[in-house]
């Protein structure tokens, strides 16, 4: 992928990365800061937007930088703080070329699972629905943006990966595009809280792999089938 982005594609694609951003924002998810970053893939090309300054409540044009994959600046401008996130976000596109979107952030349940160091099981027919039938893995803790940090963030993500908690840090959220990505969050957080919750009256009930996968096959079939209408 070299071909060089028009400048209609990437105004585009900024304006859905400010939009969705303030939408997760608004929703409740995030923590209480609403700190976070999301970075979106331009088609076709090896370049990204990524979030570079202010909350995502407050984002503007100026906040969205644009990257190659190998973290250099092509245009805009990258706040010291989040130049420490830069490479945890490449590197999950390096390593899945599937992936068109990466978000991270605090979210707090499923922050607590990654201060724990326990993955996130799918427990939660909203996981298995949106592909995450396999236990969220958990990236062992080195300083943010150090190489060793990077490393331990592509040293567990698989084929079927979509998420992956930072161990004494957050969360990353990743998936084709910025609509599933951010379903991908919604249905970690919501799984995360209502695990924490079952904790206290006994241990949440695992889905088993096969019914997982039929969950998946179910809402399949159903968007196949399209909106029905008389």
């Amino acid at each position: 992928m070299s071909n060089a982005p028009t400048r209609a594609n990437v105004e585009e694609l900024r304006r859905g990365l400010m939009s969705a951003a303030q939408h997760l924002a608004a929703s409740g998810v995030m923590s209480k800061s609403l700190h976070g970053n999301w970075s979106v893939r331009i088609p076709e090309t090896d370049q990204i937007l990524i979030t570079s300054g202010g909350t995502f409540a407050s984002m503007k044009p100026q906040d969205i930088a644009q990257l190659d994959l190998e973290g250099n600046l092509i245009e805009g401008e990258i706040q010291p703080i989040f130049a420490e996130i830069i490479q945890m976000h490449t590197r999950v596109y390096q390593v899945r070329s599937d992936v068109g979107s990466v978000l991270h952030t605090h979210s707090p349940f499923a922050t607590a699972f990654a201060v724990a160091s326990k993955p996130i099981e799918c427990w939660s027919e909203a996981q298995a629905r949106s592909g995450l039938t396999d236990p969220v893995p958990v990236a062992s803790y080195a300083p943010r943006g150090s190489h060793e940090s990077v490393d331990n963030i592509a040293n567990v993500i698989g084929p079927e990966t979509r998420a992956v908690l930072l161990e004494n840090h957050g969360i990353l959220a990743f998936h084709s595009n910025l609509q599933m990505t951010a379903q991908v969050q919604f249905a970690l957080e919501e799984a995360a809280e209502t695990g924490i919750y079952a904790s206290t009256i006994g241990q949440p009930k695992l889905i088993p792999s096969e019914m997982a996968r039929a969950a998946i096959m179910r809402a399949e079939d159903f968007a196949r089938a399209g909106v029905q209408r008389r």
